[in-house]
């Protein structure tokens, strides 16, 4: 498995184009299962073969427009859509260049945790399905 830790700052949560929040720091590993590929006989690969990409992260001391997220998803403000979520890169290789994840889903959340000023006490694990540096 190869890994890649990659630290962002500034960053943004947004639903379908509308900010809805953000965070003061989100680490996240991109992992990859590759695997070695055999001639019959030979006991060395011949190929590694590219696998099953991973992304994922935790984001700290997120802050969220709760009003806003009421009228998003007015029914049910605890189920979410997958969002964005985008940053300036402050380490790994690839310093001070804008990171989009898209597709992103939190492990688990729930709205009544979050105190009145829309501020997440605890860290929350996220699975993205895409990344990009700009």
């Amino acid at each position: 498995m190869v890994n890649q830790r990659i630290s962002v700052k500034d960053i943004q949560i947004s639903v379908g184009g509308t900010i809805i929040g953000g965070a003061e720091e989100l680490s996240m590993t991109v992992a990859a299962d590759n695997e070695e590929a055999y001639e019959a006989g030979n006991y060395f690969p011949v190929e590694i073969i590219d696998g099953k990409k991973h992304v994922t992260g935790t984001i700290a001391r997120a802050f969220i427009d709760v009003a806003t997220l009421n009228e998003l998803f007015p029914a049910d403000a605890g189920v979410w859509e997958s969002f964005t979520i985008t940053g300036q890169v402050v380490s790994g290789k690839t310093p001070s260049r804008t990171m989009t994840l898209t597709g992103a889903k939190f492990d688990s959340f729930d709205v009544n945790s979050l105190a009145l000023d829309g501020y997440a006490k605890n860290s929350l694990p996220f699975k993205a399905l895409n990344w990009k540096l700009s």
